[in-house]
């Protein structure tokens, strides 16, 4: 079963999302920055920049929600919510999704923090 350590209206609704979707059963741990969860020695072992969403699925522990997503996608969707690896539909796959992560994210939250903070 995976596991996905978050905090609610974070990055890791993503990856809770992706999970109903696909009707996959997964073990939600809460990791409340409030109270320094994230500083945690355990926590930093599995990720030493003390962030969520993070994911463990056997062996196997990753960050970054857009990686754990493709990730996710790929293991278990059976081929309905991304594109075959290597393929034209996936390269574009890729190209938006690291687009709206790496460059689109940022200014949207620096609006946001400014418009509502």
């Amino acid at each position: 079963m995976v596991k996905v350590y978050g905090y609610p209206n974070s990055r890791s609704l993503r990856i809770t999302w992706l999970l109903q979707e696909m009707g996959l059963e997964y073990d939600y741990q809460v990791i409340d920055f409030a109270k320094g969860d994230n500083r945690a020695p355990a926590f930093l072992a599995i990720n030493p920049a003390g962030k969520v969403p993070v994911i463990s699925d056997g062996e196997l522990v990753m960050f970054e929600s857009a990686a754990i997503m493709a990730y996710l996608a790929d293991r278990y969707g059976d081929g309905v919510f991304i594109p075959p690896a290597g393929t034209p539909e996936r390269g574009l796959y890729d190209q938006w999704s690291y687009f709206s992560a790496c460059e689109l994210e940022q200014p949207l939250w620096t609006i946001g923090k400014h418009k509502f903070a």
